[in-house]
């Protein structure tokens, strides 16, 4: 990804890992950090931090690499949860090879991943992990990862919209982006939920939602009301998406109501909050003006 010749941004581990699914062994393509590799910017209102390009080493989107995916079968999943499937887990995975392997046909085209990453292959591995998740035991907590995964995915599938010219390719990233943050929306919002009932955890998570910075838990909720806000005009029944809206807009006030920052709640999340309130808020009363009647 690198725009210099011969400037090294990432390496292949020494150490091989064995895919659990397929038993192949491979190495994984990690990001090296230093040397001004990465260069911050700012941070977007859905806590992901974007990044300057360097002189040296070009543009660097640090999204591409976290998750481990198997070259052969592309089972794939976050390190810490790679080798982790069950025996009967594993079996499924097998038998869904050919259907990973179309899902990235679809999704953005073949992908190669014994070769060094690219944008192409970072959104691939989201939608991978998306899948190979949904057979995971709920002791991994795979709800709030496939969210986690939709969401980077649909982050790195928009920056290849903005990197490619019209045409068929960049119709087709910005469908399955499209895709990817509403998944994402169904998946924060259905984690929060079993989180609530006690059915699955979010505790002891990197829950990102980028890769710099784990925002915890307050980071996590700011994330479901972003979403909320942002995807909530999907429901066409106008009461259902304002008691929608007042939801979130009590986990907000809930959270950031004090409106003094802290460690657990530090002040871009507090100004963020402020603003989605308010835009909740709006967007409340003017159904509320439509429907000519008040929701609590």
């Amino acid at each position: 990804m690198a725009e210099e010749k011969n400037v090294k941004v990432t390496y292949f581990d020494k150490k091989s890992i064995a895919c659990p699914a397929c038993s192949r062994e491979f190495q994984r393509e990690v990001l090296m950090s230093g040397s001004g590799r990465l260069i911050a910017g700012k941070l977007t209102d859905e806590l992901r931090r974007l990044y300057q390009p360097s002189k040296k080493y070009g543009r660097i989107n640090p999204l591409v690499y976290p998750v481990v995916v198997c070259p052969d079968c592309l089972y794939a999943a976050f390190p810490e949860d790679f080798s982790r499937l069950s025996e009967k887990s594993t079996d499924k995975m097998r038998e869904f090879t050919d259907r990973r392997i179309q899902l990235v046909m679809q999704s953005v085209g073949p992908v190669d991943f014994s070769e060094t990453r690219d944008d192409r292959a970072g959104a691939a591995s989201y939608i991978l992990a998306t899948s190979c998740y949904s057979f995971f035991d709920k002791s991994i907590s795979p709800t709030v990862k496939r969210g986690l995964c939709c969401l980077r995915g649909a982050w790195v599938l928009n920056d290849m919209v903005e990197n490619t010219e019209p045409g068929e390719d960049r119709d087709r990233y910005a469908w399955v982006s499209n895709i990817l943050y509403h998944k994402a929306y169904k998946f924060y919002s259905d984690a929060l939920d079993l989180y609530q009932k006690k059915v699955e955890t979010i505790e002891g998570i990197a829950l990102g939602p980028d890769t710099d910075k784990n925002w915890g838990y307050e980071g996590f909720l700011y994330t479901v009301s972003q979403l909320c806000l942002k995807l909530g005009f999907t429901e066409d029944d106008l009461e259902k998406r304002a008691m929608s809206y007042l939801g979130t807009k009590r986990i907000i006030a809930k959270l950031f109501g004090s409106g003094k920052a802290s460690k657990s709640k530090p002040s871009e999340i507090l100004d963020m909050s402020r603003i989605l309130y308010d835009k909740l808020d709006a967007y409340v009363k003017e159904i509320e003006e439509t429907l000519g009647k008040k929701f609590e």
